[in-house]
């Protein structure tokens, strides 16, 4: 059976060139141009994934369905956008879309964009179901497994001790305590970690460019992200995609 994408995009020439990229591809297309019209085929259509313009009917109304999707549907999206400035940036990152295409863009982009969404959400599935999976969850205390589903949900973002904190219900001192203790290391190593796990799966299998992968993960600028991968890895991140991307 083919894979579901809803397109909503208001732009005709941007959705047609879209619609004919995923048909080649093998996948089952519908379009949209609203978000009256994006939340009717979430019934009637039931995606599996929504590639969503930001800029609809230039009211940034995509944001808005964006918005929707992320605590009413449990349906991957990704930002189509002709925007690269850091405030809009920031603004869909509230939003936790799975990934954004910059117009113009390429086929190939598109295509390993949707791929890594259907993956990553098949992987989380798995997880969910895996006994094994379970088991390990289960040594972590409940203020931890918080804390944790907290890093997990707002990795492309800026996370704060202190609210990692608010999340547990412990106090300062216990919650750092415990969470070194069962998790064998500091809350900010750990976020440090998974940031840069996450930064080499997508410079190993995206062609997302270096930019782009700094402001997904929360940085504000190339060289703080290129510093960062450089102290974990021993390799910048254009040396590291050579590296293992030949």
């Amino acid at each position: 059976m083919k894979t579901k994408v809803l397109v909503v995009e208001d732009d005709k020439l941007v959705s047609y060139e879209i619609k004919t990229i995923l048909d080649k591809n093998g996948f089952d297309v519908n379009i949209c141009d609203s978000y009256a019209c994006c939340i009717k085929n979430l019934d009637t259509f039931k995606p599996e994934l929504i590639l969503l313009d930001i800029d609809l009917d230039k009211k940034y109304e995509g944001i808005q369905i964006g918005s929707y999707l992320n605590s009413k549907a449990d349906i991957p999206f990704i930002y189509i956008t002709g925007y690269t400035d850091i405030e809009t940036l920031k603004r869909i990152q509230t939003t936790k879309p799975v990934g954004y295409l910059s117009k113009p863009f390429r086929e190939i982009d598109i295509i390993n964009n949707i791929e890594l969404a259907l993956y990553n959400k098949k992987a989380s599935q798995d997880d969910v179901t895996n006994p094994e999976e379970q088991q390990e969850e289960s040594k972590y205390s409940k203020p931890i497994k918080r804390a944790l589903e907290y890093i997990d949900t707002n990795i492309n973002q800026e996370i704060k001790t202190d609210e990692l904190i608010r999340v547990s219900g412990w106090s300062k001192f216990h919650f750092i305590r415990e969470f070194a203790k069962e998790v064998g290391m500091t809350p900010y190593q750990y976020i440090f970690d998974e940031k840069m796990k996450l930064a080499s799966s997508k410079l190993k299998n995206t062609y997302q460019t270096v930019k782009e992968i700094a402001f997904d993960l929360g940085y504000t600028s190339n060289s703080s992200f290129t510093n960062a991968f450089v102290k974990h890895s021993g390799l910048s991140p254009s040396n590291f995609r050579k590296k293992y991307c030949r």
